[in-house]
Order: C-alpha cells, then sequence, then structure tokens
C-alpha cells in the first residue's frame, strides 16, 4: 500500500479532501495561485482554462464556499485565508514533484471514484 500521506503530508491530505473535489478543481487552484492578483469572469476563467463555463461553474462555486475564492459582482478571484495560503502553496509544490505529483493523482482520482482498486 503507497503512504500518500507519508509522501503528501498531513495538511495537503486534509486540504485535498476538503477542497480538490476533481482534477478541474486542482487546474483552477494552481491557476490562481500562480496568478494571485487575477480578478476574472467566469467566461474569463473558463478562457485561460480552456474550459466550458458549465464545467466550470460547479468548482468554482465549491472553492468559493470553502473560502478560498471570492465571488463579487459576477467577479471570481483567489482569496483564502493566510493559513490556507500556506497548504495551497504546498499543494502547488507538490504538483512539481514528480512522486508528489502522482500521489496527488492518485488521491484525487481515488475520491472521484473510491471503488477502483479497492
Amino acid at each position: 500500500m503507497y503512504d500518500l500521506e507519508g509522501v503528501l503530508g498531513p495538511s495537503v491530505m486534509a486540504f485535498v479532501d476538503k477542497h480538490v473535489r476533481s482534477l478541474l478543481t486542482w487546474d483552477i487552484l494552481v491557476f490562481f495561485h500562480r496568478n494571485q492578483d487575477a480578478v476574472l469572469d467566469i467566461e474569463g476563467l473558463a478562457s485561460r482554462l480552456g474550459r466550458r463555463v458549465e464545467e466550470l461553474a460547479p468548482e468554482v462555486d465549491a472553492l468559493a464556499d470553502g473560502r478560498v475564492l471570492a465571488i463579487a459582482g459576477g467577479l471570481i478571484r483567489y482569496k483564502p485565508a493566510p493559513e490556507m495560503r500556506e497548504t495551497i502553496c504546498e499543494f502547488v509544490d507538490s504538483c512539481q514533484d514528480r512522486g508528489r505529483r502522482l500521489a496527488l493523482i492518485a488521491l484525487v482520482l481515488h475520491k472521484i471514484n473510491p471503488h477502483v482498486g479497492a
């Protein structure tokens, strides 16, 4: 059995468990972490990510509910609390390391379909 918590650490594991619903959520998080001053409407975000508005909307809403993003007047901005910002930084840093990225992918895919590989 692969020790995901040993590879990723408990704070990243908890963050993924609570906030990363899909690989699309992952893309949104990485985009806003790398573009922290971005203020976009959903169409602009869809264009930047090469995605459809319909698939982005539920993920953006979930991140807003989780207090990672703020939505006001139809505009989306990155606005996590300082301690969450540190965890998101750890998450994005984990994406850069092959072993940790594979662990993250396994974790997210297991969340999407928990019966596979069980």
